[in-house]
C-alpha cells in the first residue's frame, strides 16, 4: 500500500513539473512570437509607406500613359512613354505564418489572436491587389509595344489597351486606400506598445 502511494505521488509530481515545462514552453513560444510578429509589423510598415509615397507618381504616369494611348489611337502627336518609376510592395508575413503554424497562436489570448488574424488579414488584402496591379501592368506594357509596331493595333485594341491604363488606375487608388487603411491599424497595433 504505501508503495502505491509512494508511485502514485511520484506520477503527480512528474506530471506536474511536465505541465509546468510544457507551459513554460508555450509561454516563450508566444513571447517569440509576439517579438517577431511586431519585428515584421514594424518593416511592412516602413514599405508599405515608402508605398504610398510613390502612388500618386505612379497615377501621374499612368495618366500621362493613357492620355498617350489616346492621341496614338486618333492619330494625333503622342509623348512617348519613357522608363516607368514603379515600386512593388510586398508585405512580409512569414512571423504570422510562423506564429500560426508553430501553434503560439492557439497560446495567445483570444482578443489578442483576432487582432494579429484581422491586421494580417488587411495585409493579405493590400498583397492581393499589389499582385492584381502587377499583373494588369505586364498586360499594358504587351499593349504599349504594340503601339510601337509599325501596323497599329486597332480601335477595338485600343479601347482594351485603354480599359487596362484604366484598371491600373483604379488600382492605383484601391492600394492606396487598402494601404492608408493598413498604416492607420500598424499605427493602432504598435501604439500598445508590441
Amino acid at each position: 500500500m504505501v508503495h502505491l502511494l509512494a508511485i502514485t505521488i511520484g506520477l503527480l509530481i512528474a506530471l506536474g513539473l511536465e505541465a509546468t515545462v510544457e507551459r513554460l514552453h508555450y509561454r516563450s513560444l508566444v513571447r517569440e512570437a509576439r517579438e517577431n510578429m511586431a519585428q515584421e509589423i514594424r518593416e511592412n510598415q516602413k514599405n508599405l509607406r515608402l508605398e504610398l509615397k510613390a502612388l500618386p507618381g505612379e497615377k501621374r504616369e499612368l495618366e500621362g500613359v493613357l492620355r498617350m494611348a489616346a492621341d496614338l489611337q486618333h492619330s494625333r502627336p503622342a509623348q512617348q512613354h519613357g522608363n516607368f518609376n514603379w515600386i512593388v510592395t510586398r508585405l512580409g508575413e512569414s512571423a504570422w505564418n510562423t506564429t500560426a503554424s508553430s501553434g503560439a497562436l492557439a497560446h495567445m489570448p483570444y482578443t489578442e489572436a483576432r487582432e494579429y488574424a484581422q491586421l494580417y488579414g488587411l495585409q493579405q488584402m493590400f498583397n492581393a491587389n499589389m499582385d492584381r496591379y502587377v499583373d494588369s501592368r505586364a498586360e499594358m506594357y504587351a499593349f504599349l509595344i504594340r503601339t510601337e509596331l509599325r501596323d497599329k493595333p486597332s480601335a477595338a485594341e485600343f479601347e482594351a489597351g485603354e480599359h487596362i491604363i484604366a484598371k491600373e488606375l483604379v488600382m492605383t487608388d484601391f492600394l492606396r486606400e487598402i494601404g492608408n487603411e493598413l498604416d492607420a491599424a500598424y499605427i493602432k497595433f504598435l501604439a500598445v506598445g508590441r
